[in-house]
């Protein structure tokens, strides 16, 4: 870890040294190491991949990840500089750099290494006398910071993007980065096990904007709730969503439904039927053809007869399969989902994508009607 000094007050700077909190923020991570190992195992180490006569070594600057994930943060805190400043910029000094109130990620995409910044009077500035204080926001806010540079999908070594489509200036870019920033960190707090420092930081996340605090609520994410935000960066996500997301946690969110939001951003096409959102198109088939034959039970007092269904849903390949098969044919296949018709029972086949969904679903034929979103 490398941590210099550039115009902080010598007396904030010389009580990091004595507080030893570059030896603290290790133990805090520490974890993040094993994870780091057990993540690199699951894949494998392909040998004789670069011609040792033709390669240029380094392959790729030391701060650049392999594989996308918050572990990186275990080398991150190696390989970025750290720098210690007074205060915060008065002004963004270039469009790559993320300013919180109490520290600074700049991304540096042409080239030059990303680097750190923590404002140490605006650290002290935030807590009481309490030197423990001093030493877990300074640890918090660092974490903070490497969270970013984690997200940061410049960081990538095999990243394809010229451009970020995603961008933290924009509201949503700011929501969903600083919310999964501040997740990550109380996560990393929480399994390093010190149960006082995870309380202040949780209750410290609380206080601060609700971009920011949108993150306590999303302290147990998952793997995929992470590259939900690192891939939606790359490949984009609709800006009808966008916004519906943002209504979303603005309002009254819980983790349940953040996650499947995560889900929903990170997918191709998203629908909305029913007012129900769907990530896929394999329940939300299924819902389409339970609410048709609904209807036509309600108006008609009695169950569809298979000629009107077959009339109404066409009997097509999708997949390996065929759309729907009589029920006794596919028994014990669980690939099919069993639905109720007059003259018999019959199983509607598990696997859609959007082209199978628009063979198969005909809007005005069946009064139906579907919103559809395409993020990439």
């Amino acid at each position: 870890m490398k941590i210099v000094n550039l115009d902080a007050p010598e007396h904030l700077a010389k009580k990091v040294v004595e507080l030893e909190i570059p030896n603290f923020i290790i133990e805090v991570v520490r974890h993040l190491e094993r994870d780091c190992d057990v993540h690199l195992a699951r894949h494998q180490i392909i040998c004789g991949v670069h011609s040792s006569h033709n390669t240029i070594l380094p392959l790729s600057p030391i701060w650049k990840f392999e594989h996308t994930g918050y572990e990186n943060i275990a080398t991150l805190i190696h390989t970025i500089p750290i720098y210690l400043r007074d205060s915060k910029p008065e002004e963004i000094r270039n469009e790559n750099s993320i300013i919180d109130l109490l520290g600074a990620y700049y991304s540096n995409r042409k080239g030059d290494s990303p680097y750190i910044e923590l404002f140490l009077s605006a650290i002290d500035n935030s807590i009481n006398s309490d030197e423990n204080h001093f030493k877990w926001l300074f640890t918090k806010v660092l974490i903070h910071e490497l969270a970013h540079a984690a997200l940061d999908i410049f960081n990538l070594e095999r990243n394809n993007s010229a451009i970020e489509k995603i961008h933290y200036s924009s509201e949503f870019g700011r929501w969903r980065e600083e919310s999964m920033a501040n997740a990550v960190t109380l996560q990393i707090i929480k399994r390093s096990g010190n149960k006082d420092f995870y309380d202040y930081a949780k209750q410290f996340m609380q206080s601060q904007p609700a971009e920011y605090a949108l993150g306590v609520l999303m302290e147990d994410f998952r793997y995929w709730d992470f590259r939900s935000v690192f891939d939606s960066k790359e490949q984009g996500v609709d800006s009808n969503l966008q916004q519906e997301w943002l209504n979303y946690v603005k309002g009254t969110p819980d983790w349940d439904g953040l996650n499947k939001w995560n889900d929903m951003l990170d997918s191709n096409y998203v629908y909305v039927f029913e007012e129900k959102y769907y990530s896929s198109e394999k329940e939300l088939v299924f819902d389409i053809v339970n609410k048709v034959l609904s209807d036509y039970e309600h108006q008609n007092g009695g169950k569809m007869p298979f000629a009107t269904f077959s009339t109404l849903f066409p009997y097509i390949r999708t997949g390996a399969e065929m759309s729907y098969e009589p029920a006794q044919k596919v028994v014990g296949d669980s690939r099919y989902k069993e639905f109720e018709l007059a003259d018999g029972n019959y199983s509607l086949y598990y696997f859609w994508n959007n082209e199978s969904l628009h063979n198969f679903i005909d809007m005005n034929k069946l009064n139906v009607n579907i919103i559809e979103y395409k993020n990439y």
